[in-house]
Parts: structure tokens; C-alpha cells; sequence
């Protein structure tokens, strides 16, 4: 499972990853463009949180990085039937139908997941369905590979269906800075982020990177409240298109150089919290909602 690590490699900060998830999960992006307009947030949130098979786990977010409002909730859901269920409610169908909706969903084998994160605390995403623990598989190219379990058996490479290609790639990379000091933000706001929020944007303007589509979320209350949190949700034609890009493209470079640069000008003592979960589709594995198009309607 480690078969990129480099012999002997230490890592120089310590991390933790989830384990034990679920069997399977569905994790469901449901969007709502406009939504001042259409109240499609409203009746999606009420949805989610009322009735039954609802989302073991949600969160609200705002694309920051679309033309238009566009409010999104994430769940996840540790019961694939439970989904189902939620999905072929009277109420979900009549919400899917409202103008604006948008849902991307993904089926995800426990074997199909990775996570890795700064701290031992909950941050957002699927960690919330399960324990982490302490890893030394990080900190060297190819670790978030090693870190899910099916890598073993595959190079999980791109393959064109029908359908869709099967090992379609996910990932959500988030930045917490609620319990950073003055001096921290600051270097944050002035030398990281204009970094985060180009590769973002440059991921979202080149699909030859393989790249099919990049948002940039800023995670909220289940109000609508913004928290003091952000992150990218990319889908990738497969996880090799993310590894090249996260290891040699300048603009994510710009984003790692610059975080290093911010550590040590704080002599390595950081409060920011940094996580991320990428997941590798089965074939068969993604289910498209909603009135809106979606770009994973394209492949």
C-alpha cells in the first residue's frame, strides 16, 4: 500500500487520516443557482434535515467562483440504501425539479477513499462518519495514491464507457483559519490565498489538465452563515490528471511554495488547519440530478 514511499522517509509534521468509513458511501452535491430567486435552498435544506434517509452527515457551502449566487450542500450518506431512499421521496423529485437544481452524486467503496488532515479534530467532509488516526504516509509524491486501499491492485487509470469513464476522480481540499492568530491571517490572506484562488481558477479555464470542473467553496452555517473556511471541490478524469497537476503545473507550486514560505515566517508554529479527501469512482458509480446541466454530463 506504500509503494511510492520513498526508503526511510520520515515525515517531518505529523497528520492523520480517517479510517474505519463506511462500506460504502454516497456523497451528493446538491446545488442551487440563484437561489434568492427560486428558494430551491430552502426546500433542498428542508429536505435533507426532515423525514427519513436523511444524510448521516451535511454541510452548506457558496461557490465563490461562478458568475451567479449558488448555494450547495454536501452529504454524505454511510447507507447507500438510505440514499436511495431519500432520493425517490415525493418531496426530493418535486425539489430536483425546481429551476436551478443541480446534483452530482458519487458512490464510494470504502477501498476508494483517501484522507489526510493537519489535526487530530473534525474538520469538514467525510471524517465526520469516522475516527482518524495517526499516519506516516504523507509528505512525498504519490502518498495520497498509497493511501487508498485499491491502488494496490490498480493503477486506477482513465477508462472511456459508455456512460461515463470509470475512475473519475474527486477530490475536496479544505483550509480552516478560525482558530489563527492576527499575524497568521494576515500572511494567509496576502501570500497564500491569491495562489489558492488562481490554480483554482486556472484548473477551471484549462480541461486539458483533465480537469472537468473546479469550484471554490466558502463553507457555511446550515443558515447560510459564512464560516471562516474554504475549500476546492475538483472532479478529475482520473487521479493521475490530479497528481500531475498538484506535482509539477507553476500554479500549484505557487500555493505549496507560498504555504512553506507563511510556515516559516512563523517559525513553523501554525494554526491553520489543512485537510483534504480524494475519492476514485467505479464504473457505474455517479448519478446526475437537477434541472442545471452538470459538466460530468459531457463525458
Amino acid at each position: 500500500m506504500t509503494a511510492n514511499r520513498p526508503e526511510g522517509h520520515t515525515p517531518q509534521a505529523p497528520a492523520w487520516t480517517a479510517v474505519g468509513l463506511p462500506e460504502a458511501t454516497v456523497h451528493s452535491m446538491l446545488f442551487a443557482r440563484n437561489p434568492r430567486e427560486t428558494s430551491a435552498d430552502h426546500w433542498l435544506l428542508t429536505a435533507l434535515t426532515s423525514g427519513e434517509s436523511t444524510p448521516a452527515h451535511l454541510e452548506r457551502a457558496r461557490v465563490v467562483n461562478d458568475d451567479d449566487p449558488v448555494a450547495v450542500f454536501l452529504g454524505y450518506w454511510d447507507d447507500p440504501a438510505a440514499y436511495g431512499l431519500w432520493r425517490d421521496r415525493p418531496d426530493v423529485k418535486t425539489v430536483m425539479a425546481l429551476p436551478g437544481v443541480l446534483e452530482e452524486a458519487a458512490f464510494i467503496p470504502s477501498d476508494r477513499w483517501e484522507t489526510l488532515h493537519s489535526t487530530d479534530q473534525v474538520t469538514p467532509g467525510v471524517r465526520n462518519l469516522s475516527p482518524a488516526e495517526h499516519t506516516d504516509v504523507h509528505e512525498y509524491w504519490g502518498a495520497a495514491r498509497d493511501r487508498i486501499p485499491a491502488s494496490a491492485d490498480s493503477d486506477l487509470s482513465s477508462e472511456p464507457r459508455a456512460a461515463a469513464p470509470t475512475n473519475l476522480c474527486l477530490i475536496r481540499s479544505g483550509q480552516v483559519w478560525h482558530h489563527c492568530g492576527k499575524d497568521e491571517r494576515a500572511l494567509y490572506f496576502e501570500q497564500v490565498v491569491p495562489n489558492l484562488e488562481a490554480g483554482i481558477e486556472f484548473l477551471a479555464r484549462n480541461p486539458d489538465t483533465g480537469c472537468i470542473s473546479s469550484r471554490f467553496l466558502r463553507e457555511q452555517t446550515l443558515d447560510g452563515e459564512d464560516l471562516e473556511s474554504t475549500s476546492f471541490v475538483g472532479w478529475f478524469r482520473d487521479l493521475a490528471s490530479l497528481e500531475a497537476w498538484s506535482r509539477s503545473h507553476p500554479t500549484h507550486l505557487a500555493i505549496f511554495d507560498s504555504f512553506l514560505a507563511m510556515v516559516g515566517e512563523l517559525g513553523g508554529q501554525i494554526q491553520l488547519r489543512l485537510w483534504h479527501e480524494v475519492s476514485v469512482l467505479p464504473m457505474g458509480s455517479i448519478t446526475l440530478g437537477g434541472t442545471n446541466r452538470s459538466p460530468l454530463a459531457d463525458l
